[in-house]
């Protein structure tokens, strides 16, 4: 009952079922070798980590996300410049649209690889988290979040949506806790 990020580096070697028995790849393989079902077992069977639902988000619908639950830009304090794909990030506070909060995510050419690619990547969900499911924010929710299930392919059910995000908006909860697998 406690909201956590989990980042599992996309380069993470693990053992993935195949119908010849286990095959070591990166984590990312298993989801061409079988969907969002097979990442759920294959993270279930590598680290204990049970997956209760999943949702599916690509390069095309996660500008369109960010835009939709941060229509006045996502503040992001940027670690430091950054260029990707022609989008160019200067160093510093600032609202991000979200192409900018894509590329600023995704950038990993730097000394610091997947691990620095990784930290802005919680950065930029911590901060949509926090920004878009503040109770200043509750009348555009309902809105927006149907805006967001047309963006993404998921297995959580609609019913869960009014429960927890009340729950999480307007009660006493701890810190977002976010969590590397593995560790730096």
């Amino acid at each position: 009952k406690q909201p956590k990020i989990v980042s599992i580096m996309r380069d993470t070697l693990v053992p993935i079922p195949t119908k010849d028995g286990v095959e070591y790849n990166k984590i990312n393989a298993a989801y061409a070798y079988g969907g969002p079902d097979m990442v759920r077992k294959t993270i279930k069977d590598t680290f204990g980590i049970p997956i209760q639902y999943y949702a599916i988000v690509n390069f095309e619908s996660f500008p369109k996300i960010v835009d939709t639950l941060a229509p006045n830009g996502l503040k992001i304090d940027a670690e430091k410049d950054l260029e990707g794909e022609g989008t160019v990030i200067k160093k510093g506070p600032q609202k991000m649209n979200g192409n900018e909060a894509l590329q600023y995510a995704r950038f990993r050419k730097d000394e610091e690889g997947d691990f620095g690619r990784v930290r802005r990547q919680q950065q930029v969900m911590t901060a949509l988290l926090s920004q878009s499911l503040n109770p200043l924010n509750a009348w555009r929710i309902p809105e927006a979040l149907g805006v967001v299930r047309g963006y993404t392919q998921t297995d959580i059910p609609f019913g869960f949506y009014p429960s927890t995000g009340t729950s999480y908006l307007f009660s006493r909860h701890k810190p977002l806790e976010i969590f590397t697998v593995p560790v730096e």
